[in-house]
């Protein structure tokens, strides 16, 4: 029994860059939405989003009826999680105008008026852009725009935070936290993990995907006695080290969930 526990604690101190399937926490509100956002079938327009706590500023390049550029702007707030799970952002949407970029910059010539609203639904990576310009309504599927892929090769000290359900022996459910501590390899779409809480080793193995700038991988990981899958998600990197969530299933517990953050040595 006591190595069965202590099998458990440490999938889940592993487990730890492992989490749920619901609108996650990155930012001190939620998860954040700040990257660029297109729609990959669409190139040549798109929306950067800006969160400051439960704020999504939402600054559009996209084109007018000549053609030609045109600057809306929207400053949405958290309105609730849809149905789906997604987090929902909505407020009005602005048109700008204003000086010449190369002449003198005079405050009193920028315009601005109220020409609609936005709302932005989304997942970690996905979203429903929705908004309204002078009557006209738009509705768009967008992603996280990929540039380069993140490379979280390093050595790390990391804490974890998880919880455990349906397991074999019930004495296993319950949340717990620990210290352990990380090296990670990725290389392009490849992603391999080691961790050591001081009394066990266990690996992982599985892909790696970019999306702007959350990471994400799925595999598997065995530890002595133990065999499971995991799914890591919302990976963000740092010069100072990594933040992520987990959620796992082996042989001692159906799953875990979890949050991870490690400081790089």
């Amino acid at each position: 029994m006591n190595k069965i526990r202590a099998l458990a604690r440490h999938i889940a101190v592993s487990a730890a860059l492992l989490g749920s399937t619901t609108a996650a926490m990155a930012t001190t509100f939620g998860t954040d939405m700040s990257d660029l956002w297109w729609n990959a079938n669409e190139s040549g327009w798109g929306v950067t989003a800006t969160q400051q706590n439960e704020v999504v500023f939402l600054t559009f390049f996209v084109y007018g009826g000549d053609n030609r550029a045109i600057w809306y702007v929207g400053q949405t707030s958290f309105s609730g999680i849809a149905a789906n799970g997604a987090a929902t952002f909505s407020g009005p949407l602005y048109q700008t105008t204003g000086p010449w970029i190369a002449g003198f910059f005079d405050p009193a010539a920028v315009g601005v008026r109220v020409v609609g609203s936005a709302t932005m639904t989304a997942f970690v990576d996905a979203a429903t852009l929705n908004y309204s310009v002078d009557g006209v309504n738009v509705s768009k599927q967008i992603t996280r725009q990929t540039f380069r892929l993140n490379n979280l090769t390093n050595q790390y000290t990391g804490a974890r935070a998880q919880t455990a359900t349906g397991c074999a022996s019930a004495a296993n459910n319950g949340s717990s936290e620990s210290n352990i501590a990380v090296s990670i390899s990725n290389s392009n779409t490849a992603f391999a993990m080691s961790t050591n809480n001081g009394s066990m080793v266990c690996n992982y193995a599985g892909d790696y995907v970019q999306s702007g700038r959350m990471g994400s991988s799925r595999g598997s990981y065995s530890c002595p006695g133990i065999t499971g899958t995991y799914n890591m998600f919302e990976i963000e990197a740092n010069p100072s080290g990594i933040t992520a969530r987990i959620s796992a299933s082996d042989n001692l517990c159906s799953q875990y969930t979890g949050r991870y953050a490690g400081v790089r040595r």
